[in-house]
């Protein structure tokens, strides 16, 4: 008798050591927080229609869950965020680092549209949506959006301490700011 409980005890511990340790796992999921300008300026200079290089700049982003992207007409970029079966992260992070936050998505995709226009020389339009049942989608344009800045993107290209101050800390942390642009383009559900 003693000895089934000794192993009903082992197996008791294990079970719990394994499914605390799946619960814990953390999500490959990067934020704005987690991303270096510096490292990102690496990509400056890219064009749509090097795909490896596109692809390669969307995975560093904040939100890099890209289930897909197409260039269209070799100037506009079209990015889905959504799960893949390979992916190294579950359904439920997905979800809480879109969903969880008010204004996840609204920071990630304005973080993101204004990285692609830095770094991708020729992208002209930007969409990025989710592969979700919100379907929350905007549609940046290069020549408006520029207009709304202090500087014109290829600066921003050349000075990661300016891109941070007055991109990343001045406009998307900024709610005032951030609302600003969106009232230009607005989110579609």
């Amino acid at each position: 008798m003693k000895k089934w409980m000794y192993i009903l005890l082992l197996l008791t511990v294990v079970l719990s050591a394994c499914s605390s340790q799946a619960t814990e796992k953390k999500s490959d999921i990067k934020g704005i927080e987690d991303i270096s300008l510096k490292q990102l300026s690496k990509h400056k200079n890219t064009y749509l229609g090097d795909n490896s290089a596109v692809h390669k700049i969307l995975l560093d982003l904040p939100g890099g869950a890209i289930r897909e992207f197409e260039i269209i007409d070799g100037k506009e970029l079209d990015v889905t965020y959504g799960i893949k079966e390979d992916a190294n992260y579950t359904e439920e992070q997905f979800d809480a680092y879109w969903f969880d936050q008010k204004d996840t998505i609204e920071k990630a995709y304005l973080y993101n549209a204004f990285a692609l226009f830095i770094l991708v020389d020729n992208v002209e339009n930007v969409t990025l949506k989710m592969n979700s049942n919100d379907k929350q989608s905007v549609t940046f344009k290069r020549q408006e959006l520029e207009k709304k800045l202090p500087h014109s993107f290829k600066e921003y290209q050349d000075d990661a301490a300016l891109w941070q101050k007055e991109l990343v800390d001045g406009v998307v942390k900024s709610k005032d700011k951030r609302q600003d642009v969106y009232k230009a383009f607005p989110i579609k559900k």
